[in-house]
């Protein structure tokens, strides 16, 4: 006898933690988890949802291929002052980057800075 299941499949996302606040200043009743969550963000989030969209999507366009997308919305949301800032963010990563590239990043970040 063979049992087929159906599954839905889940695509992982990186959202900002702006992101998240928008999303969860719409919930009416929050639970425990997603108050933490909610006061967390409120906390530390640095630009509106909207600036840190057109962060993301500038960084994404920027077309290299070693900046990964959990990387440059963590960018997003630290906004990282100085090519030290952002060397602890890209510490993960197997794959260096060059002056150059950290500059280039560095530019359009402290073009969103408030």
């Amino acid at each position: 006898m063979i049992i087929l299941v159906e599954y839905e499949e889940i695509k992982e996302t990186f959202v900002p933690i702006s992101k998240v606040k928008e999303i969860l200043e719409e919930v009416k009743e929050k639970t425990y988890e997603q108050k933490l969550a909610y006061e967390h963000a409120k906390k530390f989030s640095k630009l509106d949802a909207k600036k840190a969209t057109a962060l993301i999507k500038e960084l994404s366009n920027l077309e290299m291929r070693k900046l990964k997308d959990d990387q440059i919305v963590k960018i997003a949301d630290i906004l990282p002052k100085d090519i030290d800032d952002l060397k602890v963010i890209l510490a993960k990563s197997k794959i260096q980057f060059k002056e150059e590239e950290l500059q280039k990043i560095l530019e359009i970040v402290k073009k969103y800075e408030k």
